[in-house]
Formats: C-alpha cells, structure tokens, sequence
C-alpha cells in the first residue's frame, strides 16, 4: 500500500533510485532546499512498503510582482508550477502521478491561481500524453530547452480563468 505525505527533507537522499532514469530531470539540493522551504506545503511524497519512496511532486508558486515584473494590479500574475514530479519505475501507471498532480491542483485552486504549468521533454511522451488526459495544453514549445531535448511549456487553466 502507498501512502501519501509531507515532502520530508531526507526524501532528498531517498529518491537516487526514482531519479536514475533518462526521462527525470535530475536537480541538486540548491534547486530542491529554496523551493521545500518557501512552500513546504506543496511537496509531496508517496510512500510505499518498508517505507520506500515511490514517488515525489515539488511545486511552487510565482508571482511575477515578486520578480519585479507587472504593477501588481493584474492578478494573472500568480500561478503555480510543477517544478518536479517522479515516480519510480515500478510504481508507474498505477496512478501515483495523477494523485500528486490532482493534490497540487487542488492546492492552486484554492489559493487562487490562474493557471498550473509544468515543462516536460518533447521525447517523454507517456508524460505528454498523461499531462493531456489531465487537462494540460501544450502552450509553448521550447527549443533547446534540456541540454539533449526540446521541450514544452504546458499549462493547466484553473478556474479563475473562465476565458
């Protein structure tokens, strides 16, 4: 049975065997620490037999007033973004990464976000095609964005955005 809770920080030495694949993006801990201490809430992880990590989402949320960007005026601004998610080989497709996503989901709607993006690999289609079945649209492609692979900006309309 899988379980699902808080990101702990020593996740972050559990997870090499979830990371170890050519589709997950591998980040150090200068990318994972900022981003588990501003938004602690948005961190996940699914837990399974002896306490084995099986899977982890990390999300933040932006606000371009903070980046120095927009007049503050123009609410669109704030969103959220999936800054990473994996699940381990063996625990795919059994609806571990949907459970994630549809939490961190649920977390944007209620602290009102436009919208929820992620980027992804042009080459990682399961991922594409899982993002889709969610209701995530291809808003961009970025070229060049992986060192080895093109990329895609994709996007989740929230309910504040009824247009």
């Amino acid at each position: 049975m899988t379980t699902i809770r808080q990101f702990h920080l020593d996740d972050l030495f559990r997870f090499n065997h979830i990371t170890f694949d050519p589709l997950v993006e591998v980040y150090s801990l200068c990318f994972f620490v900022p981003k588990l201490l501003k938004h602690p809430e948005l961190a996940l992880s699914a837990v399974g037999p002896h306490d084995r990590l099986t899977g982890f989402i990390l999300g933040c949320r932006f606000d371009d007033d903070e980046d120095g960007a927009g007049d503050g005026k123009d609410s669109v601004s704030k969103h959220g973004h999936i800054s990473a998610l994996a699940v381990a080989h063996e625990y795919r497709r059994l609806g571990l990464a949907t459970i994630l996503m549809d939490d961190l989901r649920g977390k944007m709607e209620r602290s009102c976000n436009w919208y929820l993006d992620l980027f992804v690999r042009q080459r990682n289609l399961h991922a594409i095609r899982l993002y889709e079945s969610l209701g995530y649209v291809k808003y961009r492609w970025l070229p060049q964005f992986y060192a080895d692979d093109h990329g895609y900006d994709m996007r989740l309309p929230l309910s504040l955005d009824v247009d």
